[in-house]
């Protein structure tokens, strides 16, 4: 199709021979960034972010599973999944020490492509099946997420003004929570058409192959992504500087306060996140575990989806009810699951498969609320950790206070991965219930005078 002296609305002539959906792609990026400034570039990033999130959601929840169901016939350590969990979050924990200087040099867009290269190789191991490999993709994975996560957020500030960073901030959050319940539609997509209730290898290949298909995508989105809008200030704290300051205030009284709250919200994301799936694909006596599985990421996701919406409805009124009493609420949902947990599940689900039922028998309705409470808890205690620490801190102590609890949180979660391999389900239970009491033992303890913010730090 040729256009041949088309006007635009300013009286600029058109480009002779050019395609139509080139003229719309222009349009597009011409009128609209005019009529939403940087909204392309964050539209353009959450869609990545969706794209990938998708994948990073479901995969985990299906790794021991996977590795399990093809252990004998590839010759691999039957917990592999379980193994691998941990060497990317080992290297996740460690990663974010030397995330920020990387991220400053070779820019906020360069890291994201890279995070999501060393997402992809990971996915790629459980297309071939080795345990060597597997470890090696897992480290990669686990160093590139410390990449990924610090550049996206960066990315992210650089293309919001302050009036919308916080709007921004949040249709990211809310992306991160939806992408779990896609993920676990999109499985069930798969399942309907496929026989049976195991995972052969033709099954697991074409479901590893999607998301790999879909990191593809976000890699090719990476790539053209444009550059940002807002140029960062240069640090002006030393890197060395600013990991001294992120030791010392770890030793203040108010983190150390915090220390189990921190850990615990490690020990759940892994409990939801792989530890139950696994038991509940592990539990024959439900029946067809396999779908009971996508099942558990779409509750889980609700979960998360209702949490954030009744705190964005409570707002100001958090304050008034007390954040120790919000988060003990969060808990409770979560010590209802382990009750539940206990009662209903084979001792050895954690660890393999089993038909055997625990003093009451298992139910499918019990693992949907399971996954709902599991989710709903989630988000309240990690939106409780985030705000205290605004509460107590001014903006320059802020950042440290953060690194501070994201250590903490993904060192919680490298330990339950290893010890999972190991661990029965008593032996969770144990752990988390005696964690999460000892966090809102010690949460309860934290006197908050909420830092006063000026006119002056408002608008800026």
């Amino acid at each position: 199709m040729e256009i041949s002296d088309s006007r635009s609305s300013d009286g600029r002539t058109g480009v002779q021979d050019e395609p139509s959906w080139h003229l719309i792609v222009k349009i597009i990026s011409t009128r609209v960034p005019k009529l939403y400034p940087n909204r392309i570039e964050t539209v353009q990033n959450n869609f990545l972010d969706e794209s990938e999130l998708t994948t990073n959601s479901s995969q985990p929840a299906l790794s021991q599973t996977l590795i399990q169901n093809v252990s004998k016939e590839y010759g691999i350590n039957e917990h592999t999944g379980y193994y691998s969990n941990f060497v990317i979050y080992l290297v996740f924990t460690f990663g974010h020490f030397v995330a920020t200087p990387i991220v400053e040099i070779i820019t906020p867009k360069w890291s994201i492509v890279s995070g999501l290269i060393g997402y992809g190789l990971y996915e790629v191991s459980y297309l071939i099946f080795n345990d060597t490999y597997m470890y090696i993709a897992g480290a990669c994975a686990g160093f590139s997420g410390s990449l990924l996560w610090t550049g996206q957020f960066d990315y992210l500030a650089q293309n919001c003004k302050p009036e919308t960073l916080d709007r921004n901030a949040s249709n990211l959050w809310g992306l991160t929570q939806a992408s779990i319940i896609f993920g676990g539609i999109y499985l069930l997509i798969i399942y309907r058409f496929q026989e049976g209730d195991d995972f052969p290898v033709p099954l697991i290949r074409l479901i590893v192959g999607s998301f790999l298909v879909c990191t593809l995508i976000s890699i090719i989105i990476g790539i053209f992504l444009p550059a940002p809008s807002f140029k960062v200030p240069k640090r002006e704290v030393g890197y060395i500087e600013h990991l001294g300051e992120i030791v010392k205030i770890s030793y203040e009284k108010e983190l150390l306060l915090l220390f189990f709250t921190f850990c615990y919200s490690g020990l759940e994301l892994s409990f939801f996140s792989v530890v139950f799936p696994t038991m509940v694909s592990n539990t024959k006596a439900l029946g067809k575990t396999r779908d009971l599985n996508a099942f558990c990421s779409i509750f889980i996701g609700a979960g998360n989806v209702l949490g954030c919406v009744v705190l964005a409805y409570l707002g100001p009124k958090v304050r008034t009810i007390g954040r120790h009493n919000v988060l003990i609420i969060g808990s409770l949902f979560h010590l209802a699951v382990f009750v539940m947990s206990f009662l209903t599940f084979p001792e050895v689900s954690p660890l393999s498969e089993s038909t055997d039922q625990a003093i009451y028998p298992p139910s499918k309705y019990i693992v949907f609320i399971s996954a709902l409470f599991l989710g709903i808890g989630d988000t309240i205690i990690n939106q409780q950790c985030y705000t205290i620490l605004a509460d107590i801190y001014e903006h320059e102590k802020r950042i440290s206070a953060f690194a501070v609890y994201r250590f903490f949180q993904s060192a919680s979660s490298c330990i339950l991965m290893f010890s999972a391999a190991f661990f029965n389900l008593s032996t969770h239970l144990i752990v988390l219930s005696v964690t999460c009491i000892l966090s809102m033992i010690t949460f309860r303890l934290i006197k908050v005078v909420p830092q006063k913010i000026s006119e002056q730090e408002l608008l800026q």
